[in-house]
This record gives structure tokens, C-alpha cells and sequence, in this order.
């Protein structure tokens, strides 16, 4: 689980799960989240950038915070469990950003691109950069 690139904050919510993270190439999908007898683990595909693993790592630690590991019930459950789990990522990663950029500076969609993230999450990253930026009322999108 020692991983170079792997934030501190990570790491320590990790352990305050009690979470183990696996690396596999047999995999096809890029993470998930399984609760087995000996606690949770995120088996992980390998060779993720650092910036991308930390992502796929706090999304998933926010299905445990969401959802506590549940399975989905129906396709509307995971819709909103998914959400739940980019609302609790993009909280995290928006934080980091705000700090790094003059608050005149903030734009939503250069966020996004930096992130290798969807479009579609514009809104969200716009409102959290007004929650934890009061001085942002003109961001650019």
C-alpha cells in the first residue's frame, strides 16, 4: 500500500477505515470497493497516475462514508451512491485547488481539465468553490 504519490490525508483516511487497496492488471474495470472477511479493500488497476489514484481512492472512501460498502439495490441507487461517492472526492481534491490559485483565478473548467474530469460535474465544482470561497461569486466556467 506504499505509494509514492499517495496524499497523507489519504492515507490516513485509509487507515481510519481500516481499508487495504490491492494493485492488479486482471482487472477491467479502474477501482472498486469490496468488504471481504478480513475488511474492506480496493482492488486497483495498476499504473494510475497519482493524481488519478488519489481521486479513484477518495471516491471510493466516500462510498463508505455514503453508503457503508452496501450493494446497489437498483440502477437509481447507484446513481445517487456514485454521485455521493464524486461529491465526496470532488470535496476533498476542490479544497487542495482553491488553495493553489488566486481566488480571481478559480475557473470550474480548468479544475475539471487539470483533473482528467468529466464536464458534467461543472456544477458541482462550481458550487463547492463558492462554499469554500466566498470571494467567488464570478467564477468562470
Amino acid at each position: 500500500m506504499a505509494v509514492i504519490g499517495m496524499d497523507l490525508s489519504i492515507k490516513k483516511l485509509l487507515k481510519r477505515y481500516g481499508i487495504k487497496i490491492e494493485y492488479t492488471n486482471e482487472i477491467e474495470f479502474t477501482a472498486r470497493l469490496f468488504n471481504t472477511p478480513k475488511g474492506m479493500v480496493i482492488i486497483m488497476r495498476s499504473g494510475m497516475p497519482d493524481g488519478m489514484e488519489n481521486q479513484v481512492i477518495l471516491h471510493e472512501i466516500g462510498h463508505i462514508k455514503n453508503d457503508g460498502c452496501q450493494s446497489y439495490q437498483d440502477w437509481r441507487s447507484k446513481i445517487v451512491m456514485e454521485k455521493d461517492a464524486n461529491e465526496y472526492m470532488l470535496d476533498k481534491v476542490v479544497g487542495d485547488y482553491i488553495d493553489s490559485c488566486d481566488p480571481s483565478e478559480l475557473n470550474s473548467i480548468d479544475f475539471l481539465e487539470r483533473h482528467n474530469l468529466s464536464q458534467s460535474l461543472d456544477y458541482t465544482v462550481r458550487n463547492l468553490i463558492r462554499e469554500n470561497c466566498p470571494n467567488s461569486d464570478d467564477i468562470k466556467s
